[in-house]
């Protein structure tokens, strides 16, 4: 009977290293940082997910558009929403039979989130697969997250318009500044120039792709505020003020960067953009100041999901 702090290890870890990669999951609620996670640290992994409370409790437009990404990107998701009444609340995992291992399956309180797998006080109990497989609602009755006519079934949270992805920034951006935040500067502290080979310029040195990067964070922000970032190696969504959405995580020795997790050049691709420096180009600090800023403000929203402000500012 895994029980908190065990459960990710015992329902998700340890029946893939036994060789099981076939795993199907109904749940009310899932992190598409977390299924992410759970994607790149199992490259083996086959997800099909089922969500239960979308219709009645809608999920955020950047979990959806992340979720399109993971399908298309990955070819080992597929994620569908409920659409019938009333709303699945279960949350059961199984894992099909292969490779000579027999199914398993669990049930319980774990939502399919960094939360309900390791942070949370939670419970997942092994159960007869028969009695999940069971519960598992008809496909009449679930909508696949890519089907073209989705936004007919479901409302998404921050969608800036009926029928279209596109988060809606204004009203993100204003609910994020009533939440904590942090400055961080893309410059050194020292002479106030960017890294040379590192931060946003973290790409340019032999054998790297030259749009690697990432945001610097100091030493300063750990000691003021240790648990305003996650810890290592823990998926977050990070929207940006110009309708943007990455999933990042905290990495390096001290905890000093941000990066795009699994491909740390979509970070830098981005800045690149926004800056109007070439692709694969050096940033300078001539491009910060025609910018009109050489910092980030970044907002916690909740342990899952971050604000970054990087809007222009001149004069």
């Amino acid at each position: 009977m895994p029980q908190w702090p065990h459960i990710y290890s015992e329902v998700l870890k340890t029946p893939y290293e036994e060789g099981r990669s076939s795993l199907c999951v109904i749940t009310g609620y899932s992190s598409s940082a977390f299924v992410h996670h759970l994607l790149h640290a199992y490259d083996r992994v086959q997800i099909d997910l089922i969500l239960g409370m979308v219709k009645q409790q809608p999920i955020t437009i950047w979990d959806h558009n992340e979720y399109i990404r993971l399908v298309q990107d990955t070819g080992r998701l597929r994620v569908r929403y409920y659409k019938g009444t009333p709303p699945i609340h279960m949350k059961a995992v199984l894992w099909k039979a292969e490779h000579g291992k027999p199914e398993i399956a669990y049930a319980g309180s774990s939502n399919l989130t960094w939360h309900g797998f390791r942070d949370y006080q939670e419970l997942m109990i092994s159960v007869d697969p028969r009695e999940i497989l069971n519960a598992f609602p008809d496909d009449h009755m679930l909508k696949d997250c890519v089907d073209p006519d989705i936004f007919e079934h479901f409302n998404m949270l921050y969608q800036r318009e009926p029928e279209i992805s596109e988060i809606d920034t204004s009203a993100i951006g204003a609910i994020a500044k009533n939440c904590p935040s942090v400055i961080l500067r893309l410059t050194q502290k020292r002479d106030n120039q960017v890294h040379d080979r590192s931060g946003l310029n973290w790409g340019q040195r032999e054998r790297r792709e030259p749009n690697q990067a990432y945001i610097p964070i100091s030493s300063e922000i750990h000691k003021e505020d240790p648990e305003f970032f996650p810890d290592l190696a823990v998926e977050f969504t990070v929207i940006t003020d110009d309708g943007e959405s990455f999933v990042c995580t905290v990495a390096q020795q001290g905890r000093k960067a941000i990066h795009t997790n699994h491909d740390n050049s979509i970070l830098g691709r981005y800045f690149r953009r926004r800056l109007g420096v070439a692709s694969g180009a050096k940033v300078e600090r001539l491009h910060l100041e025609r910018y009109g800023r050489d910092s980030v403000t970044i907002y916690k929203m909740n342990d899952d999901t971050y604000y970054m402000d990087f809007s222009q500012r001149r004069g």
